[in-house]
């Protein structure tokens, strides 16, 4: 019984520490990680545009207001509304 014990108690610390190692493993493998917050792009110059400010709608939804501080730009100005 007692050796049972030990053996069942190995095997799942083994199963432990695998399944630990496949999800940093999967998680490394991950390309692509979302922003939490929605970007964008200029429609003038074309490169990413600064987050300005982000308020919270009556309604639950948000709206990130954003402008282009790029070199040369200046211009740009976009707000998103997102949940």
């Amino acid at each position: 019984m007692k050796k049972t014990k030990k053996l069942a108690s190995l095997f799942l610390a083994m199963v432990m520490a695998f399944s630990c190692m496949a999800m940093t493993a999967s998680a490394y493998e991950e390309s692509v990680v979302q922003p939490r917050i929605p970007a964008t792009y200029c429609s003038y110059c074309g490169k990413e545009m600064t987050t300005m400010a982000t308020t919270r709608n009556p309604d639950g939804s948000y709206t990130t207001a954003y402008k282009c501080y790029n070199s040369g730009c200046g211009k740009g100005t976009a707000s998103i509304t997102w949940r």
